[in-house]
């Protein structure tokens, strides 16, 4: 008998759908109160689809909504022709969720009166609560559509990466709005993208709170023994083998919180001061030998 062939993503993608999706209209619907609370009566363009249609109601007097529905009917027929059903339809949800959104909270936004003691406050709030929004949609495996459709398009057609991608998109924006709109605005929507970006990634990815640490020495098996019984430190040992002189050697993989960082490089050091470390950030970590503390 044949075994029917298991679709990991199906089964990803069905697990907490409900919660998903709830966490996916909730996100959406704050990030649109916030974009018609604060970027539109202030004429803050920070990039995107939406960022466009700001600029479009101050040239043409466009409705925001009008245009944002005009652009997701053209996209949709762009990423049906140039891309795929699934990722049309995926971003066909996630525009008209937006667009659904930002309907819904114009009125609101319309008659709530928020005001803050200076300029810098109230960016400050718009970056922070724009990033943990959009953050929240990303994690949820979800977009908004819109300009995601232009950058798969640009990474298809252009084999230009998404991030890329998405810089020189924001940064045509960007400067569109400061046409327009001045030197003022366009400082106030490069602030907020900067730090709504980082914050983004911060929630969408996790905490940056460990390096993941490579380790190659002539000294590796005194290092791994140290650090296994004194340092209370789990380490795997990789063979790995040199490019040059083709000499096969162990590296050491160890996982050290950002706190601990600064102390295990000079320990490593103190061992062996030729020795090669190779670290970068290191956002999750699942399973195991736990570390409990590092004595130095």
């Amino acid at each position: 008998m044949f075994r029917k062939k298991l679709n990991i993503s199906k089964i990803v993608n069905k697990k907490n759908l409900m919660l998903r999706l709830t966490v996916f209209f909730l996100a959406v619907f704050i990030g649109a109160l916030n974009f018609n609370l604060f970027l539109v009566p202030n004429n803050i363009v920070v990039g995107g689809i939406s960022g466009l249609a700001i600029i479009f109601q101050d040239l043409f007097v466009i409705s925001i909504p009008l245009f944002l529905n005009i652009c997701m009917v053209i996209l949709f027929f762009m990423s049906l022709i140039l891309l795929d059903i699934k990722t049309t339809f995926l971003t066909l949800f996630g525009s008209f969720t937006w667009n659904m959104m930002v309907m819904i909270t114009a009125p609101i936004a319309s008659f709530l009166s928020v005001s803050f003691d200076s300029t810098f406050m109230m960016l400050l709030i718009v970056a922070i609560v724009n990033g943990i929004a959009f953050g929240l949609v990303y994690r949820t495996g979800f977009n908004t559509g819109g300009a995601d459709v232009i950058l798969l398009i640009m990474k298809k057609y252009l084999k230009m990466p998404m991030g890329l991608a998405g810089i020189w998109f924001n940064i045509f924006i960007v400067t569109f709005g400061f046409i327009i709109f001045g030197a003022t605005r366009t400082v106030f929507a490069v602030f907020i993208l900067i730090l709504s970006n980082w914050i983004t990634d911060w929630v969408t990815l996790g905490v940056k709170d460990s390096k993941m640490c490579f380790v190659k020495s002539d000294l590796s098996d005194e290092i791994e023994d140290y650090l296994i019984n004194k340092g209370r430190m789990g380490v795997t040992k990789i063979q790995s083998k040199g490019g040059i002189f083709t000499k096969k050697e162990a590296m050491l993989l160890v996982i050290v919180s950002i706190d601990d960082y600064y102390g295990f490089k000079h320990l490593i050091k103190r061992f062996d001061e030729e020795a090669f470390i190779m670290a970068t950030d290191c956002y999750t970590v699942i399973g195991g030998y736990k570390k409990h503390i590092i004595p130095f």
